[in-house]
């Protein structure tokens, strides 16, 4: 059986909760196994992909902070947060970007109470990328309406993949959905001095809020 380590993390701001997801990819190797991370948002926040520029419409009603993961624009106010991530040699690692995408959202989707399925086609943007606004194929819908979405990035220290689900699910089904499709056991973890160090500096020095950023 697959031993992966799940880090339960106090509430934070926009900032560090971004900063651990980050710090966590940096040291994935490290650890050498899969990580869920599990967390909640102190206040209404709005995270944007990576790729996309800065949303000034929502300066003084949202917390606003650039994700290291591509992918739309996401409301965190009633959703549920997760991250997973995977260290290189793994064999989630070794999967396509899609395969990976899919392989995470099937568990989410047996975490769901709803009928649930993976979309298979993407559908025609329209809007501003919004995440749930737009689904791509693998997301979790349930009928017409996405109920789970992601964005990943992939790289030599491993694979991030920071996931947004509508609504609150319990943490225990969650884990049980990742138990059940990847037929692992959990292990409690926490941040190691080293990462904690690199998630304060990245909080500090990468995602600290700015009003109005030039990129």
């Amino acid at each position: 059986m697959d031993i992966w380590d799940c880090l339960r993390s106090p509430v934070a701001d926009a900032a560090m909760n971004m900063a651990v997801d980050h710090a966590l990819l940096r040291f994935a190797a490290t650890r050498s196994r899969p990580l869920l991370r599990l967390y909640a948002w102190q206040q209404p926040a709005v995270s944007y992909g990576y790729f996309q520029k800065f949303p000034r419409q929502f300066v003084g009603q949202y917390e606003i902070v650039r994700r290291p993961t591509g992918g739309g624009l996401v409301y965190h106010v009633n959703d549920t947060t997760y991250t997973v991530v995977i260290p290189p040699g793994h064999a989630l690692y070794r999967l396509s970007t899609t395969d990976a995408y899919q392989a995470i959202h099937r568990a989410v989707a047996g975490a769901l109470t709803a009928q649930v399925e993976l979309l298979r086609h993407a559908q025609a943007p329209h809007g501003q990328y919004e995440c749930f606004q737009n689904p791509v194929a693998g997301d979790v819908i349930a009928g017409n309406q996405k109920l789970a979405g992601g964005a990943q990035r992939r790289g030599r220290s491993g694979v991030l993949h920071q996931g947004s689900i509508v609504g609150h699910v319990d943490a225990d089904r969650l884990l049980a959905g990742f138990r059940s499709e990847f037929g692992i056991e959990f292990v409690p973890y926490t941040l190691t001095v080293a990462e904690q160090v690199e998630a304060d500096r990245l909080c500090r020095e990468k995602y600290a809020p700015v009003s109005s950023p030039a990129t």
